[in-house]
């Protein structure tokens, strides 16, 4: 994967979109975009309303292991509610939200670096933290659309 946060990995994978392998997700492959678009969109837009400076986090370890190992353990969190994609999203609308999804980040590359998002589970992160969990979170995805594939 390159460094485009898995955004044409992401795009090839909407051909497969209707697929399903309930062994290996709920979701089908269109809905694991989706929600990696509504993530990636919100927790940018998350960035550019923040006033720098990044507050303060306590230390976790979960997090430090997330970010160290760069994975997320599979099945332990749930998603938030405006992040929960629709089975029924279009692959024009996946289209749109990837682009939408493109626009974004390279918009909070140009941010201040101490602009911040807070992670319901993870606590706060400066600007590069955050496009870093950004990456890891959508490898987390692509890896369960690979295996949703191979079933």
């Amino acid at each position: 994967m390159s460094g485009d946060y898995g955004l044409e990995d992401l795009r090839t994978s909407v051909a497969s979109a209707a697929l399903r392998a309930p062994a290996v997700s709920e979701w089908s492959i269109g809905m694991h975009v989706h929600h990696c678009c509504l993530a990636m969109i919100r927790i940018c837009q998350s960035l550019i309303a923040s006033t720098p400076p990044t507050p303060r986090s306590r230390f976790s370890l979960v997090t430090a292991l997330v970010f160290s190992s760069g994975r997320f353990p599979r099945g332990r969190a749930q998603a938030p509610d405006g992040v929960l994609p629709r089975q029924d999203v279009s692959p024009a609308e996946l289209g749109t939200l990837l682009d939408q999804s493109e626009r974004i980040l390279t918009e909070v590359h140009d941010l201040d670096p101490k602009t911040w998002f807070r992670h319901f589970a993870f606590g706060v992160f400066d600007r590069d933290k955050t496009l870093r969990f950004i990456l890891i979170h959508n490898r987390h995805h692509l890896r369960i659309i690979s295996d949703i594939v191979a079933a």
